[in-house]
């Protein structure tokens, strides 16, 4: 997003190399400055400083997040779930999607009309699964996470090494993108600003411990025969035409493991099996489900 990268250079212009500000009552002076990139992704620091003061050089890594933002992480895939979550990232996700399970069973699944922001025509493949820091939406809960797991979501020190050693400009810098401080204060005007309101990330997760997720509707467009992507699901809706119905089986113990085309092929071929073209085709003799709007 444009201004939110506008706001991250700005920063970074108040701690350019020379830049002079105290910290624990020390004067410092910024040595290195720069976003961290790899190549694929994005490392959990925003900002990196690298400082020095008497004592010796200090590190500091910034996870920037405006004041509004409502997301930890989006766009979650198995491999992040692990660097996430650790190996038993399956059995977390399931844990917490099965947790509010009745409500996902309770979901309109077939749009033959607009409902909210969902178009008519839709038919729903699954839920994609993002991370947040507050309840967002009917299918959201908590996570059951243990205080060294939500240290890990907010610093990503569980991050593949290209993300956890990061370039800054032109050196590839050990541990660089793994944060050690939060800053959600967009009211900065000076490199001294941005020290005094940056919060260590142990002293945020004890003052937030805890995480939440939120599941997101992946949708089929039957008129226009296209959905938003090959995007893992945490929880899958797979369409069968048994009986001759087009009929919906929920999936909770597969979470990240099938995507959106896998399920959208699936849901397609039934269709053709019951000679459905779109939503206008569907009727209370071919259909396997009340979850009809």
């Amino acid at each position: 997003m444009k201004d939110f990268g506008d706001a991250e250079r700005r920063i970074l212009k108040f701690m350019e190399p020379g830049t002079e500000f105290f910290l624990r009552g020390k004067p410092c002076k910024v040595i290195l400055s720069g976003k961290p990139t790899c190549y694929e992704g994005e490392p959990k620091t925003d900002i990196y400083v690298l400082a020095e003061n008497i004592n010796g050089r200090i590190e500091i890594k910034i996870s920037y997040k405006k004041e509004n933002a409502d997301f930890i992480e989006n766009k979650i895939n198995e491999e992040r779930a692990e660097q996430l979550f650790g190996f038993n990232w399956a059995q977390i996700i399931e844990c917490a999607t099965t947790a509010i399970g009745d409500r996902f069973k309770d979901r309109i699944l077939i749009y033959q009309n607009r409902l909210k922001r969902t178009d008519r025509g839709a038919i729903t493949l699954g839920w994609k699964f993002e991370l947040m820091n507050k309840f967002s939406g009917d299918l959201s809960g908590r996570m059951f996470l243990t205080r060294e797991q939500v240290m890990d979501v907010y610093s990503g020190s569980n991050l593949s090494e290209d993300k956890r050693d990061a370039w800054v400009g032109q050196k590839r810098k050990k541990d660089s993108g793994v944060a050690n401080f939060i800053l959600m204060d967009e009211k900065i005007s000076s490199a001294q600003d941005v020290i005094d309101r940056m919060i260590p990330i142990g002293s945020y997760v004890t003052m937030h411990p805890e995480v939440y997720f939120a599941c997101k509707a992946l949708n089929y467009r039957t008129f226009e025969k296209k959905w938003d992507g090959d995007r893992p699901l945490a929880v899958q809706v797979y369409w069968t035409a048994e009986y001759g119905r087009l009929t919906p089986k929920l999936v909770f113990d597969r979470p990240l493991q099938a995507k959106g085309n896998a399920v959208a092929e699936c849901l397609q071929e039934s269709m053709r099996m019951l000679r459905i073209k779109n939503t206008d085709d569907i009727n209370i003799y071919n259909v396997g489900t009340d979850r009809i709007y």
